[in-house]
């Protein structure tokens, strides 16, 4: 709720609200040309995911080591030694907590996984449809965030928002819909049937894609 300062209840200006906005919008348009271009190195230079896998995942430690860690740690902030990001302070915790060095190899091991499987549905279908399949992971961290709350132990998850909970559902809703037509898993009577509007000419060329699953497979 705003208030008559400027500002909202948490002390942040419009300014600083209208900044992250566009940084958000920023952002994504950063992650749908990458998207792009791993389509284009996937299909039409026939790199094979895994290796596009390891291409950035080099690029980014080497960017990440030589630019924006070092950048970060001299800029001033509320971390240890007064910087806004010390990665020192990060090793040398790895290093004293195993906990902390397992959960974090956990994650290098999963994302390596995610990135691959994502970059795999892409070569096999499309950006596109990896982005709709992606978008659904959202609904499925809340749907088990309410399940831990209110099933295992309350004070851990996420408790049902009266507010604005059902605006998530019809949210998630509508993002369900919209993937499954674009998929043609389903298609509303009212409305041409996908293949009659041009979209398995469409689909055509990637008709020399590799499938997901192997005839034997979608037979069943």
């Amino acid at each position: 709720v705003l208030s008559d300062n400027g500002g909202n209840s948490d002390g942040v200006t419009h300014g600083e609200m209208i900044l992250g906005i566009v940084l958000i919008l920023l952002a994504q348009l950063v992650s749908a040309s990458q998207m792009i271009v791993e389509e284009i190195f996937i299909k039409k230079h026939n790199v094979p995911p895994i290796q596009v896998v390891g291409m950035e995942g080099c690029f980014g430690v080497l960017f990440m080591s030589v630019l924006v860690l070092p950048v970060c740690y001299f800029i001033p902030g509320n971390g240890p030694h007064g910087s806004y990001e010390n990665s020192l302070d990060a090793i040398s915790q790895m290093w004293n907590n195993p906990a902390i060095l397992g959960f974090g190899l956990a994650y290098l091991f999963s994302i390596s996984f995610y990135n691959y499987f994502g970059l795999s549905v892409t070569k096999s279908l499309t950006a596109v449809h990896r982005t709709l399949i992606d978008a659904c992971r959202t609904m499925l961290v809340w749907v088990i965030d309410l399940i831990i709350h209110y099933c295992i132990l309350n004070s851990y998850g996420e408790a049902f928002d009266e507010t604005y909970g059902f605006v998530q559902i019809g949210g998630f809703v509508l993002l369900m819909l919209g993937t499954l037509l674009y998929n043609e898993i389903i298609y509303i009577p009212c409305i041409a049937s996908p293949r009659a509007t041009g979209f398995a000419e469409i689909s055509a060329d990637f008709e020399g894609s590799q499938p997901l699953l192997d005839g034997s497979l979608r037979a069943n």
